[in-house]
Order: structure tokens, then sequence, then C-alpha cells
């Protein structure tokens, strides 16, 4: 992926790492097959493509690396061990990376979306559903209906966070742990249970 972009820009100064999967379970639960599987892909994937795309920024004068994490690195539901453990490393990792190489002139940031209409969020609902003796709306409407905001975020509503990030006018921003949540994070989840 870094050779190609190169051969089209010649240079290399934005990477956004925004692939994830998941696999829920508590930590008996999770298989070490499995918890490999999402470490692999949430963790060591953008590891590795820091590895290959810092010594292009280098090369290119500086850059913006962009993490998409998760408020799972933040904050944990339940059964997803996997999951939040990854998104908490990549959040260490980003910060790990903004300390070591801002001298360089490579920024780094980390964005945490709560719940972002994505086909992992689609297949997760899709799940719980049934759990909810609804639909796949029915089990967004119920996943949000206790957020400030009301609603799952719609990936267009990301983007421009991210745009931001890999722009100059973010010049003086590096191991920034960005929240973008529909004010999940501030929720009291135990209030809220209570209150229907």
């Amino acid at each position: 992926m870094i050779r190609t972009a190169l051969t089209l820009e010649g240079k290399l100064h934005i990477l956004v790492n925004s692939a994830a999967i998941n696999s829920s379970g508590a930590v008996t639960d999770v298989n070490p097959a499995q918890w490999g599987e999402v470490l692999g892909v949430n963790l060591t994937g953008p590891f590795l493509m820091m590895r290959e795309a810092i010594p292009q920024m280098m090369k290119s004068g500086g850059g913006s690396i962009i993490n998409i994490a998760s408020l799972g690195g933040l904050r944990c539901p339940p059964t997803s061990v996997a999951y939040c453990t990854s998104k908490a490393g990549l959040i260490m990792l980003t910060q790990q990376a903004a300390v070591d190489y801002g001298p360089k002139g490579i920024r780094c940031n980390v964005v945490c979306p709560g719940w972002v209409r994505t086909p992992m969020s689609d297949e997760g609902l899709d799940r719980l559903a049934p759990l909810l003796n609804t639909d796949r709306e029915g089990a967004y409407a119920r996943v949000a209906r206790d957020l400030p905001l009301g609603k799952a975020a719609k990936p267009e509503e990301i983007a421009p966070l991210c745009a931001y990030l890999a722009s100059d006018e973010s010049s003086f921003m590096t191991g920034a742990v960005l929240v973008i949540d529909g004010g999940s994070a501030v929720v009291d989840a135990g209030a809220m249970s209570l209150k229907g």
C-alpha cells in the first residue's frame, strides 16, 4: 500500500488506520485464536502500517497519522475483552508514536468514535436484535436511546474530524485522544438503566 501511494504522489504525508474486527466474549470465553485475530487486525495492523509509513513521512518532511480506535478503548462494555484491549492498545501506540516522532515532524492522533453505522456495527446489532425482540433499526434505537444525541453516527459525521487532523489546521495537535460519540462517554450508564 505504501509503495502504491508513493507511485501516485511521490510523497507520503497522511496515514489513516481505520480497519477493525470484533469478537465478543469475556476473558474465559475468547480463545487464543480469536484474541490473536482481533489484536492482529486492530493493533498489529496499524503498527505495521505506521512502521512502513513513518520513514516515508520523514523523507517527505513530516506527516499526520490518524488512528481510529473506539470509545471501547476508554470504556468497557460487557464481553468485549479482545476488542477493547486492542483499541486501548491502539490509543497507547498512538501516543507513543506522538512522543517518539513529534521531533521528526510527524503528528499522531487517535479518534475514538462511539456507535457508528458501519457494516461491523450492523452485524453486531443484527445479532442483538432478536434478544431485544426487534430488528436492526430497533436495536440501533435501543443502544442509542440514552445518548445525549440519541442516535448512532454516520461515517460522514466522523470523517470531518479525520480531515481536520490530516490538515495543517491541526498542526499543533499530537498525542490527542479525541472522543466523538454523541455524548456516550458522559452518560452514567447505571442511572440510565434505572430510567426505564
